[in-house]
């Protein structure tokens, strides 16, 4: 295993460091602010406050010289840090020699293409093709399209509390109604199923006495007459839920969809964009459940430092899909694969075992929420696995109501301001994400994550008020 040394010579060592009086400083402000006159609005980024500048392992760096712990390494997508200097020297050998491929077979693309298949789950391992991309919306829109192709139908089940992305057919997969209110009507054929979110069950059941009755209900829906579920050509799934509220879910709910697939002749197609990559102790959360899906939309850690996505499909649907159906004209860029070979190498090197050591980390960072949890009046459940972690913030233990918006938005503050970043999520906004880089030295997590607990304890009054 890499040592804490070797890790600590990958970030800032002396983070967190505030340098200003105050946060965000005067230079960070004055780019927010132009910001905000010549970038989109629809960027949530615009109307934030923290600016960044330069990036390094699991620090980044404002315009002011602060310098914070990134416990969200970038929406999750920093898995081996920021500028690694594998990563960097990848890109400098490659932007000698080519960098935009115009669509042409290149051997970047091979090599990572056949690097996808020998790291994809058991089923699909070495026994699957890849479709390349830019982002996690462009991916999950070629999952659509390959799965009516695929299958002759139109319909598509996914799951309440979902994010798929927020083009137009992944919006329609999406149920953040921040996201989709300017935006209706979306693509017909879209319907939602419950998610096990066992904290919140939509039935009041509890597990496993539950028998997981929602992966039942959508064996029922899928293989019933006169259910309205007639053509499905998919159900996407996220393993391990995110933007809803970074859920671990019973394994016996995705094997159930698996079972629910197999029967009415509907695809499985898994969204590994954000918990995939090695974050929840295996390289793809669907590993833990043992499900093998049609698809694997993954994208975030896989290209790191570059943007870059895929959808990678089992060999046996190949045939169905129509060729020259799908002209990206950027994407299969050279820079991006070799950075994603380093990436998905750095990760899958068992001497290093980053995935292995984000399990321990990860169980310890979980234990000290726990243990917060019997006094706090605000922490409640705790979850997750490895560098995927939720905890929910409520306003009352005993009816689960969940913190108020505001009451996040302090917490965020008045950790930025300390030095640490972290972000929310959930049906409410109320669970706090943690996804640090996995090459985050144990020294900088414990740091983050005690300033964090310092200012929930701190906080607590205001967040109840």
């Amino acid at each position: 295993m890499i040592s804490e040394v070797e890790l600590a010579r990958l970030s800032y060592p002396e983070m967190p460091k505030i340098v200003t009086n105050d946060v965000p400083g005067a230079k960070a402000k004055a780019l927010a602010a132009a910001a905000l006159v010549h970038q989109t609005p629809t960027r949530p980024s615009v109307r934030g406050t923290l600016v960044i500048e330069e990036g390094k392992g699991a620090g980044i760096k404002d315009p002011d010289g602060n310098i914070y712990i990134d416990l969200s390494a970038g929406v999750a997508v920093s898995a081996v840090g920021r500028n690694h200097p594998a990563v960097i020297e990848a890109i400098r050998r490659q932007s000698e020699r080519l960098m935009h491929s115009a669509g042409l077979v290149s051997e970047t693309t091979v090599a990572l293409a056949a690097k996808l298949a020998a790291v994809m789950p058991g089923g699909l391992r070495g026994n699957a093709f890849t479709w390349f991309g830019m982002s996690g919306s462009a991916a999950v829109e070629t999952a659509i399209k390959y799965a009516k192709a695929i299958t002759g139908r139109s319909q598509f089940a996914a799951f309440e509390g979902a994010y798929h992305g927020v083009f137009h057919g992944a919006l329609a997969l999406t149920t953040r109604e921040s996201y989709r209110a300017p935006f209706r009507p979306f693509m017909p054929g879209v319907f939602h199923m419950p998610y096990a979110y066992c904290y919140r069950c939509f039935a009041g059941l509890s597990f496993p006495s539950c028998a997981v009755a929602c992966g039942s209900y959508l064996d029922y829906k899928l293989t019933t007459p006169n259910t309205g579920a007639d053509d499905v050509a998919a159900v996407i799934v996220e393993p391990m839920q995110a933007d809803g509220g970074y859920i671990d879910p019973p394994v016996e709910f995705l094997q159930k969809l698996r079972a629910a697939c197999d029967r009415s002749g509907a695809l499985l197609i898994a969204d590994e964009v954000q918990a995939g990559g090695g974050r929840t102790g295996r390289m793809w959360s669907i590993e833990h459940s043992g499900v093998v899906p049609d698809m694997l939309i993954w994208a975030k850690a896989v290209g790191g430092d570059m943007p870059l996505s895929g959808v990678t499909v089992h060999e046996k649907h190949r045939d169905r899909l129509p060729p020259s159906s799908q002209v990206i004209t950027s994407a299969e860029n050279a820079l991006a694969n070799v950075v994603a070979l380093a990436n998905l190498e750095i990760l899958a090197d068992p001497d290093l075992d980053l995935i292995g050591r984000s399990v321990a980390l990860g169980d310890e960072v979980r234990r000290l929420f726990t243990e917060a949890a019997r006094t706090s009046r605000v922490i409640d459940e705790v979850r997750g696995r490895g560098f995927f972690i939720g905890v929910e913030l409520v306003r009352d233990k005993a009816t689960r109501a969940p913190i108020e918006a505001k009451g996040m938005g302090l917490l965020a503050q008045r950790c930025e301001r300390r030095g640490v970043r972290f972000m929310g999520c959930g049906r409410y906004g109320s669970t706090i994400r943690l996804m640090p880089p996995l090459v985050i030295t144990r020294e900088h997590l414990m740091r983050g994550v005690g300033i964090l607990l310092d200012v929930i304890r701190d906080s607590e009054a205001e967040v109840l008020a």
